[in-house]
């Protein structure tokens, strides 16, 4: 049984608080991670920046707000997140991966190898580091890959879906840039050609399995607003139940305001017109 936040007896009890004004003013680190439970990274990141001044010994919480500035493109800062935690406390892996996977999602493969290489240092057995540090060394390697990246990003920023398409299968299929599979999904589905998307989403989601299996709920994601685009709703609410079930095994329980609940809910709806 999936466990929400309220039920029965207890539901009523804070509807009660609700209505009185005596509910406690939920703090922000709650509000923060309830945004970035729902994927809304820009109001995480501002929850984020206030739960930071309020709690300056939770330094862990540099890492959420770097974390929420990056998926809500605000690089930069970011960066200024990650690299204030790296340096409280210098020999943690994951900071340095971290920054190793921002430089690589800007585009900036030298300064990505930089930070991966960094992390292998401190843990030489770890093979996924590894692996990381193979392709930010083979692509920072070869001339005017580095900038290929970047002009492919930039188009995906400027929406300009066909251009962006054509550049990015050249650095997936071509150039062997595998890491990149999810945004050339994305933007396939975005230039109209829901099939190949299809089947981009399928290597999105075998990639996901070997390397980066907490990326695995946007794969699902990613194809329920595939189906919902081609008005197959029960295939959309299929997805999106699995995403949600995959955020349960993650997390222990399901935030009824998460979008995977919105998204279920929006195809049931649609689904079964009579209700």
């Amino acid at each position: 049984m999936i466990r929400l936040p309220f039920s029965g007896q207890t539901a009523k009890q804070a509807l009660k608080l609700a209505e009185s004004g005596l509910e406690p003013k939920r703090t922000a680190v709650a509000q923060a991670d309830a945004a970035r439970n729902r994927g809304d990274w820009q109001t995480a990141a501002t929850f984020y920046r206030q739960a930071v001044a309020d709690n300056p010994a939770r330094t862990d919480l540099l890492v959420q707000l770097g974390h929420s500035e990056k998926e809500a493109g605000n690089y930069d800062q970011a960066e200024t997140a990650y690299r204030k935690y790296q340096g409280l406390h210098p020999r943690d892996v994951d900071i340095h991966v971290q920054l190793g996977h921002l430089f690589n999602r800007k585009g900036d493969l030298k300064t990505a190898f930089i930070w991966y290489e960094k992390a292998l240092k401190l843990s030489p057995d770890d093979l996924e580091i590894a692996r990381h540090v193979n392709i930010a060394r083979n692509g920072s390697s070869r001339p005017g890959l580095e900038q290929n990246r970047r002009d492919a990003m930039r188009l995906v920023e400027e929406n300009n879906w066909s251009k962006a398409r054509a550049a990015l299968r050249e650095l997936v299929v071509e150039n062997g840039q595998i890491d990149m599979i999810a945004v050339y999904a994305n933007v396939t589905k975005e230039d109209g050609d829901f099939d190949e998307a299809s089947k981009l989403y399928g290597q999105y989601r075998d990639y996901a399995t070997a390397f980066n299996p907490d990326s695995l709920e946007d794969v699902e994601v990613q194809l329920g607003h595939l189906h919902k685009i081609t008005g197959d709703y029960r295939s959309a609410l299929t997805f999106y139940i699995k995403a949600r079930n995959l955020q349960f095994e993650r997390m222990g329980y399901v935030d009824s305001t998460s979008p995977y609940e919105r998204e279920i809910q929006g195809c049931i709806s649609e689904i079964y017109t009579c209700f």
